[in-house]
């Protein structure tokens, strides 16, 4: 069991996806798949896109409140600071891949049990 409420997971998952979804919106063939995995402690969950990517720079901030490279009026730059406070408070980790012009992979970890 993660020992978690069910709508936390929901914010980071629906934060994730709608990252991809801006991401891709000019992909001629946008794909979002959704991996999990399990080992005895923990449950990874991965999120891959075939979006735009992201540069070196852009990743080192992505988690800050307030960052954000959409337009004005398009986003808060809160999604993904909000997702690495939830994960964190659960005990996990959040990562990401990314290259320009060949997508992005987030890396969600979660223990299994409670420590």
């Amino acid at each position: 069991n993660i020992f978690t409420n069910s709508d936390n997971i929901h914010q980071v998952m629906i934060n994730l996806l709608l990252n991809s979804a801006y991401a891709m919106q000019n992909i001629e063939e946008p794909q979002i798949d959704i991996i999990t995995r399990t080992s005895e402690d923990f449950i990874s969950i991965l999120v891959e896109d075939n979006g735009v990517g992201m540069s070196g720079e852009i990743i080192k901030r992505i988690f800050e409140p307030f960052f954000t490279t959409k337009p004005v009026g398009s986003g808060t730059g809160l999604g993904l600071s909000v997702s690495l406070g939830i994960i964190t408070k659960l005990g996990g980790t959040i990562s990401v891949k990314s290259k320009l012009n060949s997508g992005t992979t987030f890396t969600i970890k979660l223990p299994l049990k409670r420590k």
